[in-house]
């Protein structure tokens, strides 16, 4: 009964994540699906952040 519930419920489009490719002094991300790379960058964010990735702005359009 409780699948019935949310069978209705608009979903939101997964969006596309880039993982860590290196780190060091800086961190550079890239994206397994289209292979965008940020070059190094100083790394701003927390371990658990970069581990879970960030949007790629390339395969998210509506993404800054």
């Amino acid at each position: 009964m409780s699948d019935l519930l949310f069978d209705n419920l608009p979903r939101s489009k997964r969006k596309v994540r880039m993982h860590v490719a290196d780190a060091g002094q800086g961190i550079r991300f890239e994206c397994r699906k289209c292979g965008y790379n940020t070059g190094w960058i100083n790394d701003e964010w927390t371990v658990t952040e970069n581990r879970r990735g960030h949007p790629c702005p390339v395969c998210n359009d509506n993404e800054p």
